[in-house]
Protein backbone atom coordinates (compact mmCIF):
# COMPACT_ATOMS: atom_id res chain seq x y z
CA UNK A 1 0.00 0.00 0.00
CA UNK A 2 2.08 1.86 -0.90
CA UNK A 3 4.06 9.15 -0.04
CA UNK A 4 11.69 11.49 1.81
CA UNK A 5 13.17 14.28 2.91
CA UNK A 6 16.44 14.26 4.34
CA UNK A 7 17.89 12.79 0.81
CA UNK A 8 21.12 13.89 0.35
CA UNK A 9 23.28 13.84 -2.85
CA UNK A 10 25.70 10.96 -2.74
CA UNK A 11 29.40 12.68 -2.67
CA UNK A 12 30.80 9.78 -4.84
CA UNK A 13 29.82 8.50 -8.40
CA UNK A 14 26.87 5.66 -7.73
CA UNK A 15 24.65 3.04 -9.44
CA UNK A 16 21.50 3.08 -9.09
CA UNK A 17 20.58 -0.43 -9.72
CA UNK A 18 17.28 -0.53 -10.67
CA UNK A 19 14.61 -2.46 -8.58
CA UNK A 20 11.00 -4.03 -8.30
CA UNK A 21 9.38 -2.38 -5.37
CA UNK A 22 7.11 -4.90 -3.78
CA UNK A 23 4.19 -2.97 -2.39
CA UNK A 24 2.30 -4.93 0.81
CA UNK A 25 -0.91 -4.04 3.35
CA UNK A 26 -1.49 -6.84 5.79
CA UNK A 27 -4.73 -7.45 7.01
CA UNK A 28 -6.11 -7.62 10.39
CA UNK A 29 -9.28 -8.84 12.07
CA UNK A 30 -11.95 -6.28 12.63
CA UNK A 31 -11.15 -5.84 16.22
CA UNK A 32 -7.47 -5.84 16.02
CA UNK A 33 -7.06 -4.20 13.03
CA UNK A 34 -3.90 -4.06 11.20
CA UNK A 35 -1.38 -2.11 9.45
CA UNK A 36 0.72 -2.81 6.42
CA UNK A 37 4.13 -4.72 5.71
CA UNK A 38 6.70 -2.67 4.69
CA UNK A 39 7.65 -1.18 1.39
CA UNK A 40 10.32 -4.03 0.45
CA UNK A 41 13.26 -3.60 -2.25
CA UNK A 42 15.44 -0.92 -1.61
CA UNK A 43 18.70 -0.87 -3.23
CA UNK A 44 22.27 0.84 -2.15
CA UNK A 45 24.27 3.03 -4.00
CA UNK A 46 27.38 1.48 -5.04
CA UNK A 47 30.11 3.50 -5.07
CA UNK A 48 32.04 2.75 -8.61
CA UNK A 49 35.79 1.89 -8.40
CA UNK A 50 38.22 4.86 -9.56
CA UNK A 51 41.37 3.48 -10.29
CA UNK A 52 45.02 5.24 -10.14
CA UNK A 53 47.15 4.09 -13.02
CA UNK A 54 50.78 2.61 -12.05
CA UNK A 55 53.62 4.61 -13.44
CA UNK A 56 55.23 2.19 -16.35
CA UNK A 57 58.75 2.89 -15.07
CA UNK A 58 60.44 4.33 -11.92
CA UNK A 59 60.95 7.91 -13.34
CA UNK A 60 57.29 8.16 -14.41
CA UNK A 61 55.44 10.61 -12.13
CA UNK A 62 52.04 9.09 -10.90
CA UNK A 63 48.84 10.34 -11.59
CA UNK A 64 46.68 11.17 -8.76
CA UNK A 65 43.21 9.92 -7.83
CA UNK A 66 40.19 12.22 -8.47
CA UNK A 67 40.14 13.85 -5.17
CA UNK A 68 36.86 15.23 -3.77
CA UNK A 69 37.63 19.03 -5.03
CA UNK A 70 38.72 17.43 -8.43
CA UNK A 71 36.63 18.27 -11.33
CA UNK A 72 35.95 14.49 -12.07
CA UNK A 73 34.22 14.41 -8.53
CA UNK A 74 32.56 17.54 -8.65
CA UNK A 75 31.21 16.69 -12.24
CA UNK A 76 29.91 13.57 -10.33
CA UNK A 77 28.38 15.42 -7.52
CA UNK A 78 26.42 17.96 -9.93
CA UNK A 79 25.17 15.23 -12.18
CA UNK A 80 23.40 13.04 -9.01
CA UNK A 81 22.26 16.08 -7.93
CA UNK A 82 20.73 17.07 -10.99
CA UNK A 83 19.22 13.41 -11.05
CA UNK A 84 17.34 13.76 -7.87
CA UNK A 85 16.38 17.27 -8.66
CA UNK A 86 15.05 15.30 -11.91
CA UNK A 87 13.07 12.85 -9.55
CA UNK A 88 11.96 15.11 -7.18
CA UNK A 89 10.47 16.94 -9.98
CA UNK A 90 8.45 13.45 -11.19
CA UNK A 91 7.75 13.18 -7.81
CA UNK A 92 5.64 16.52 -6.82
CA UNK A 93 4.83 18.07 -9.66
CA UNK A 94 3.78 14.88 -11.59
CA UNK A 95 1.02 16.00 -14.67
CA UNK A 96 -0.81 13.72 -12.56
CA UNK A 97 -1.77 16.25 -10.09
CA UNK A 98 -3.33 18.21 -12.72
CA UNK A 99 -5.78 16.28 -14.44
CA UNK A 100 -8.70 17.28 -12.51
CA UNK A 101 -11.11 15.03 -10.79
CA UNK A 102 -11.62 11.83 -11.94
CA UNK A 103 -15.06 11.28 -13.84
CA UNK A 104 -17.51 8.59 -12.21
CA UNK A 105 -17.39 5.47 -13.39
CA UNK A 106 -21.00 5.04 -12.57
CA UNK A 107 -20.23 1.97 -11.09
CA UNK A 108 -22.22 0.50 -7.83
CA UNK A 109 -20.42 -2.12 -5.71
CA UNK A 110 -20.28 -5.31 -6.88
CA UNK A 111 -22.72 -7.27 -5.41
CA UNK A 112 -20.71 -10.26 -5.21
CA UNK A 113 -19.88 -11.60 -2.00
CA UNK A 114 -16.72 -13.41 -0.72
CA UNK A 115 -17.75 -16.58 0.20
CA UNK A 116 -15.19 -18.39 -2.12
CA UNK A 117 -12.36 -18.40 -3.68
CA UNK A 118 -14.31 -17.82 -7.28
CA UNK A 119 -16.26 -15.03 -5.77
CA UNK A 120 -13.32 -13.18 -4.49
CA UNK A 121 -12.53 -13.07 -8.12
CA UNK A 122 -15.01 -11.82 -9.33
CA UNK A 123 -15.28 -8.99 -6.90
CA UNK A 124 -12.26 -7.76 -7.81
CA UNK A 125 -12.32 -7.99 -11.67
CA UNK A 126 -15.39 -6.26 -11.33
CA UNK A 127 -13.98 -3.48 -9.15
CA UNK A 128 -11.00 -3.57 -11.35
CA UNK A 129 -13.26 -2.37 -14.26
CA UNK A 130 -14.69 0.09 -12.62
CA UNK A 131 -11.34 1.81 -12.11
CA UNK A 132 -10.19 1.24 -15.06
CA UNK A 133 -13.25 3.72 -16.84
CA UNK A 134 -12.32 6.37 -14.35
CA UNK A 135 -8.54 6.53 -14.53
CA UNK A 136 -8.19 5.61 -17.90
CA UNK A 137 -9.06 9.16 -19.52
CA UNK A 138 -7.21 10.90 -16.38
CA UNK A 139 -3.60 9.05 -17.00
CA UNK A 140 -3.87 9.72 -20.48
CA UNK A 141 -4.51 13.32 -20.15
CA UNK A 142 -1.67 13.54 -17.80
CA UNK A 143 0.27 12.12 -21.01
CA UNK A 144 1.15 8.39 -19.96
CA UNK A 145 0.09 5.27 -21.69
CA UNK A 146 -2.38 3.76 -19.40
CA UNK A 147 -2.50 -0.64 -18.98
CA UNK A 148 -5.16 -1.88 -16.60
CA UNK A 149 -3.58 -4.02 -14.21
CA UNK A 150 -3.61 -7.60 -13.86
CA UNK A 151 -5.24 -9.68 -10.96
CA UNK A 152 -3.74 -11.99 -9.33
CA UNK A 153 -6.28 -13.65 -6.77
CA UNK A 154 -3.95 -16.20 -3.88
CA UNK A 155 -5.56 -18.44 -1.29
CA UNK A 156 -2.49 -17.89 1.90
CA UNK A 157 -1.42 -21.52 0.60
CA UNK A 158 0.02 -20.37 -2.41
CA UNK A 159 2.11 -17.91 -3.14
CA UNK A 160 1.43 -14.91 -4.84
CA UNK A 161 2.96 -13.20 -8.20
CA UNK A 162 4.99 -11.32 -5.91
CA UNK A 163 6.13 -13.56 -3.60
CA UNK A 164 4.46 -12.23 -0.51
CA UNK A 165 1.09 -13.44 1.44
CA UNK A 166 -0.14 -10.26 2.95
CA UNK A 167 -3.77 -9.59 2.55
CA UNK A 168 -2.96 -7.26 -0.56
CA UNK A 169 -0.05 -6.42 -2.46
CA UNK A 170 1.04 -4.03 -5.65
CA UNK A 171 3.82 -6.50 -7.27
CA UNK A 172 5.09 -3.41 -9.03
CA UNK A 173 5.27 -5.37 -12.36
CA UNK A 174 1.57 -4.06 -13.00
CA UNK A 175 -0.07 -7.39 -10.87
CA UNK A 176 -2.31 -6.49 -8.02
CA UNK A 177 -2.54 -9.42 -6.09
CA UNK A 178 -5.34 -10.44 -3.48
CA UNK A 179 -5.82 -12.61 -0.44
CA UNK A 180 -9.15 -14.67 -1.04
CA UNK A 181 -8.72 -16.00 2.55
CA UNK A 182 -8.21 -13.15 4.02
CA UNK A 183 -11.47 -11.77 2.26
CA UNK A 184 -13.51 -14.88 2.84
CA UNK A 185 -12.62 -15.01 6.84
CA UNK A 186 -13.28 -11.74 7.24
CA UNK A 187 -16.78 -12.01 5.77
CA UNK A 188 -17.87 -15.09 7.78
CA UNK A 189 -15.91 -14.73 11.28
CA UNK A 190 -16.33 -11.00 11.58
CA UNK A 191 -18.20 -8.27 10.63
CA UNK A 192 -19.53 -8.35 7.00
CA UNK A 193 -20.00 -4.68 6.23
CA UNK A 194 -16.21 -4.09 7.41
CA UNK A 195 -15.18 -6.96 5.26
CA UNK A 196 -17.00 -5.34 1.92
CA UNK A 197 -15.07 -1.92 2.94
CA UNK A 198 -12.07 -3.33 3.47
CA UNK A 199 -12.52 -4.73 0.23
CA UNK A 200 -13.12 -1.74 -1.58
CA UNK A 201 -10.31 0.18 0.13
CA UNK A 202 -7.27 -2.44 -0.63
CA UNK A 203 -8.34 -3.04 -4.34
CA UNK A 204 -8.62 0.96 -4.68
CA UNK A 205 -5.11 1.54 -2.59
CA UNK A 206 -3.32 -1.20 -4.58
CA UNK A 207 -4.92 0.44 -7.68
CA UNK A 208 -3.42 3.62 -6.95
CA UNK A 209 0.31 2.03 -6.64
CA UNK A 210 -0.41 0.92 -10.10
CA UNK A 211 -1.19 4.73 -11.24
CA UNK A 212 1.65 5.92 -9.48
CA UNK A 213 3.54 2.77 -11.97
CA UNK A 214 1.88 4.47 -14.73
CA UNK A 215 2.90 7.49 -13.93
CA UNK A 216 6.41 7.28 -12.97
CA UNK A 217 6.41 8.02 -9.20
CA UNK A 218 6.86 5.03 -7.99
CA UNK A 219 10.55 4.25 -10.41
CA UNK A 220 11.40 8.17 -9.07
CA UNK A 221 10.39 7.45 -5.50
CA UNK A 222 12.57 4.31 -5.38
CA UNK A 223 15.96 6.07 -6.62
CA UNK A 224 14.90 8.82 -3.81
CA UNK A 225 15.05 5.95 -1.36
CA UNK A 226 18.78 4.77 -3.28
CA UNK A 227 20.25 8.11 -2.19
CA UNK A 228 18.23 8.64 1.35
CA UNK A 229 20.39 9.67 3.72
CA UNK A 230 19.46 7.60 7.41
CA UNK A 231 17.54 5.56 9.40
CA UNK A 232 14.31 7.65 9.07
CA UNK A 233 14.62 9.15 5.48
CA UNK A 234 13.50 6.06 3.34
CA UNK A 235 10.43 5.18 6.37
CA UNK A 236 9.25 8.65 5.30
CA UNK A 237 9.36 8.28 1.60
CA UNK A 238 8.00 4.54 2.07
CA UNK A 239 4.88 7.07 3.71
CA UNK A 240 4.38 9.51 1.17
CA UNK A 241 4.02 6.35 -1.33
CA UNK A 242 1.99 4.88 0.91
CA UNK A 243 -0.63 7.20 2.01
CA UNK A 244 -0.73 8.99 -1.23
CA UNK A 245 -2.14 5.38 -2.72
CA UNK A 246 -4.89 5.32 0.06
CA UNK A 247 -5.78 9.12 -0.86
CA UNK A 248 -5.93 7.75 -4.79
CA UNK A 249 -8.27 5.23 -3.56
CA UNK A 250 -10.15 7.65 -1.71
CA UNK A 251 -10.33 9.87 -4.90
CA UNK A 252 -11.75 6.95 -6.73
CA UNK A 253 -14.51 6.43 -4.24
CA UNK A 254 -15.31 10.13 -4.06
CA UNK A 255 -15.85 10.82 -7.45
CA UNK A 256 -18.04 7.52 -7.71
CA UNK A 257 -20.04 8.14 -4.50
CA UNK A 258 -23.98 8.84 -5.73
CA UNK A 259 -23.32 6.03 -8.07
CA UNK A 260 -21.40 3.11 -5.47
CA UNK A 261 -22.85 4.81 -3.05
CA UNK A 262 -20.97 5.79 -0.39
CA UNK A 263 -23.41 6.73 1.70
CA UNK A 264 -25.37 5.49 5.07
CA UNK A 265 -24.18 2.42 7.22
CA UNK A 266 -21.46 1.35 4.16
CA UNK A 267 -19.54 5.13 4.32
CA UNK A 268 -20.03 5.01 8.36
CA UNK A 269 -17.89 1.21 8.28
CA UNK A 270 -15.50 2.45 5.72
CA UNK A 271 -14.78 5.61 7.46
CA UNK A 272 -14.17 3.08 10.66
CA UNK A 273 -12.33 0.98 8.24
CA UNK A 274 -9.70 3.75 7.17
CA UNK A 275 -9.07 5.10 10.69
CA UNK A 276 -8.28 1.61 11.72
CA UNK A 277 -4.93 0.89 9.56
CA UNK A 278 -2.00 2.76 10.63
CA UNK A 279 1.72 1.47 11.78
CA UNK A 280 0.46 1.41 15.33
CA UNK A 281 0.06 -2.43 14.77
CA UNK A 282 2.68 -2.87 12.61
CA UNK A 283 6.42 -3.07 13.16
CA UNK A 284 7.54 -0.19 11.37
CA UNK A 285 6.72 3.28 10.46
CA UNK A 286 6.11 3.02 6.37
CA UNK A 287 2.49 3.22 6.15
CA UNK A 288 1.22 6.01 8.51
CA UNK A 289 -0.17 6.17 11.77
CA UNK A 290 -3.88 5.84 11.79
CA UNK A 291 -4.83 9.69 11.86
CA UNK A 292 -2.90 10.46 9.04
CA UNK A 293 -4.12 7.08 6.91
CA UNK A 294 -7.56 8.12 7.39
CA UNK A 295 -7.11 12.03 6.94
CA UNK A 296 -5.11 11.45 3.27
CA UNK A 297 -7.99 8.73 2.25
CA UNK A 298 -10.82 11.74 3.27
CA UNK A 299 -8.56 13.70 1.59
CA UNK A 300 -9.03 12.31 -1.76
CA UNK A 301 -12.60 11.15 -1.38
CA UNK A 302 -13.97 14.67 -0.71
CA UNK A 303 -11.56 16.15 -4.09
CA UNK A 304 -12.35 13.03 -6.09
CA UNK A 305 -9.18 14.04 -7.20
CA UNK A 306 -5.22 13.37 -6.97
CA UNK A 307 -4.38 16.90 -7.13
CA UNK A 308 -5.36 16.61 -3.16
CA UNK A 309 -2.87 13.64 -3.00
CA UNK A 310 0.28 15.27 -3.19
CA UNK A 311 1.92 13.98 -0.45
CA UNK A 312 5.67 14.60 -2.00
CA UNK A 313 5.11 18.55 -0.83
CA UNK A 314 3.58 17.70 2.50
CA UNK A 315 5.43 18.16 6.09
CA UNK A 316 7.26 15.55 7.83
CA UNK A 317 4.08 15.99 10.61
CA UNK A 318 1.60 15.52 8.32
CA UNK A 319 3.00 12.01 7.21
CA UNK A 320 3.77 10.15 10.33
Amino acid sequence: MNSRVGIVAAVVVAVVVGAVVVVRQAGGRDDVPTAGATLAARTTPTPSVVSSPTPSSPSSSPVPSPTASSPTRTAAVDSTKAMLAAKLRIVAQNPLYRVGRLPASRCKEPAIRPTSVANVRKYYADYIRCLDKAWKPVVEKAGFTFESPRLDIFTGKTRTACDVQDSAAYCGNGVISMNATFDIDNYRKYNKLWARTTMAHLVAHEYGHHIQHLAGISDASATRTAYANGVDAPLLESRRIELQASCLSGAYLGADRSFFPVSGSWRERWLWTISHRGDEWGTQRDHGSAKNHSRWTRRGFDAGSPAACNTFTASAANLA
